[in-house]
């Protein structure tokens, strides 16, 4: 494991690399050292070499034929600097690819462990998004940031080598000017970084304008018949204005401030050079060493202005991501998260729910409060009510999602705790109302309801239980077809088939309890009877929970249990909650005429 719980710090762009991708590292270090003194150092002295040689001959000093060697030699070190620029960029799509392939399955795995409650909490999906797709750019431009620091520091201690037995005091004055510059970058680091997380929840908004719904192939019907794009490019102009506002105002401080330093770093190097004209007149330096010190010290305010100040901003911005990393990874995590479902066959007896109080996290009002039932084995339940009483979160705490629960919930005699994870997922088989639907083959579609299964023959049964034969008839490579339009060949079916596939998935499972959660509410009544029929029918001798505030469902059901401010205020079967005359009664009423 590359990820551990503990405090990450900036330099750990470097370090996690190194684990990740050794060898390119270390080429990548030499690579930048030898960047840094080339261009000033070696570049200076093959100047000198160069330039003293030529002077010596025009003077009849030396031979003509001398100059070749200081030629080639000044040839070489400018060829070396244009080679050596190009090798970091190979260097780091190496090591781009390696955490690709080493660290992103890492953050995927640590994100998938989570407590379901920082999935639902806004300000937490926020940090986990950011951590999620800021890692590669946060990485690369850390170890590019790095490199150009370690750059930066080898011209300075070489230049300065030059300079220093020379004028001493202008070495002393750009060795203090560079650490202002680190400071002042490093505070643009931070302003910088908190603009981007400032600006990424309203790129989320503008992004689902323009993604999902303006250019989306599934909501064209709607925006043709509707007309509402004008309504729609409004939200979207209103947060990319303000995005890009927030982004402009740091932009601008950023170029004044870059500016600036540069301006200052200009005037520096000047007052450098003309501290050296003294020493060349009175030959203390040649002709030569004094222009090839002029090259190095223009070469190195390059490397201090702007690629020094751009890459203490991005070391600045990958301290501030590794202090959501260590947040992220400091998160509550479920043991067994991303474990499969256990083995073990699960003789299921009865479940019981004895006096269970939940509230959502941040929320004061309990959802559900003081609640008693049983469900037995065998047995078809349905748990009715208007929208949010709670019904879903039944489910949500049965599968754990949700531990934090006053009271006891039981299943066969033994408390929900102490059941692990993959026991829980061998336990519970559930159809949620906003069911995946995959963009891979129908096949492996229901494949994910069981992962385990080794036999096709087993999943083309099940499609066939789901009632998928004219469906799968229909399509071009039948079962092996291509669902939705990401993939070639790939078909769209409707939302009754979709539904059949996530029943599928349920049906191959072999988890004793199967839990419909309003997987219909988005069809008509009658086809949603229809699927609870086909159903309950699939599920003889099973254990099934029905949960819905429509009741096409309910007669099916041994025992009928209706949830009313988060307790049950009724219970029974049909007929008797009809004559009960209650909560029951009056809903079904209602809805009477959807199921004639």
């Amino acid at each position: 494991m590359l990820l551990e719980k503990r405090k990450y710090k900036g330099i750990d762009v470097l370090s996690l690399s190194f684990k990740v991708a050794p060898f390119a590292m270390l080429l990548y270090l030499v690579v930048i050292i030898a960047d840094a003194v080339i261009p000033t150092t070696m570049t200076a002295l093959a100047t000198a070499f160069f330039v003293d040689t030529a002077i010596a001959i025009f003077k009849n000093e030396r031979a003509a034929n001398e100059i070749y060697i200081p030629l080639i030699a000044l040839i070489s070190t400018v060829g070396l600097i244009n080679i050596l620029s190009s090798i970091p960029q190979l260097i780091e799509s190496k090591i781009q690819f390696e955490l690709e392939r080493k660290l992103v399955p890492e953050i995927l795995e640590a994100q998938a462990k989570l407590a379901y409650k920082y999935i639902e909490d806004a300000e937490s999906l926020e940090l986990i998004e950011i951590v999620s797709d800021e890692m590669q750019e946060t990485f690369l431009d850390g170890i590019s940031a790095y490199g150009t620091i370690i750059r930066s520091v080898v011209a300075i201690v070489s230049v300065l080598g030059l300079v220093v037995t020379k004028v001493w005091w202008s070495a002393l004055v750009v060795g203090l000017a560079s650490i202002l510059i680190f400071l002042i970058s490093l505070w643009m680091g931070k302003e910088n970084y908190k603009a981007k997380v400032q600006v990424q929840k309203y790129e989320r908004r503008y992004s689902y304008y323009s993604d999902e719904i303006l250019i989306n192939r599934e909501a064209i019907e709607e925006r043709t018949l509707f007309g509402y794009t004008d309504k729609i490019v409004k939200h979207y102009q209103k947060d990319f204005n303000i995005s890009a506002k927030i982004e402009l105002r740091v932009l601008l401080k950023t170029i004044i401030t870059m500016k600036a330093t540069n301006l200052s770093l200009v005037i520096i190097m000047f007052s450098t050079v003309f501290s050296l004209i003294d020493s060349f007149v009175v030959g203390k330096i040649s002709a030569g060493m004094f222009t090839g010190i002029i090259t190095a010290l223009f070469e190195m305010s390059e490397i201090l202005g702007w690629q020094l100040q751009t890459a203490v901003k991005n070391i600045s911005e990958a301290r501030e991501y590794m202090e959501d990393l260590t947040k992220l990874l400091a998160f509550e995590n479920v043991e067994g998260a991303i474990d499969l479902p256990c083995d073990k066959e699960f003789e299921f007896k009865k479940l019981e729910f004895k006096n269970v109080r939940f509230k959502y996290p941040k929320q004061n009002e309990y959802i559900l409060d003081n609640i008693s039932f049983k469900i037995e084995h065998g047995k078809h339940y349905a748990f009715v009510g208007s929208n949010g009483v709670g019904k879903t979160t039944i489910t949500k705490l049965l599968t754990r999602l949700y531990e934090e629960y006053e009271g006891e919930i039981l299943i066969n005699d033994r408390e929900l705790h102490t059941y692990s994870m993959p026991e829980i997922k061998a336990l519970f088989s559930v159809v949620y109302q906003d069911f995946a639907r995959y963009q891979i083959t129908l096949e492996e579609n229901i494949f994910l309801g069981n992962i385990k299964t080794k036999e096709n023959q087993d999943i083309e049964k099940v499609a066939l239980k789901a009632g998928l034969k004219d469906t799968i008839e229909k399509l071009p490579y039948g079962i092996k077809t291509f669902l939705g339009k990401i993939n070639e060949n790939g078909v769209d079916i409707s939302g009754r088939q979709w539904q059949k596939v996530a029943i599928a998935r349920s049906l191959l499972s072999t988890a004793p309890i199967k839990i419909l959660d309003e997987p219909t509410s988005a069809l008509d009544p009658i086809a949603e009877n229809q699927i609870y029929q086909d159903f309950e029918n699939l599920m003889k001798d099973k254990t099934t929970v029905f949960i819905s505030h429509r009741l096409g469902s309910t007669k099916l059901a041994d025992e009928i249990l209706v949830i009313y401010k988060g307790k049950i205020a009724e219970r029974g079967n049909h007929s008797e909650l009809m004559k009960l005359n209650g909560i029951y009664a009056k809903m079904f009423e209602v809805q009477r005429s959807w199921y004639q």
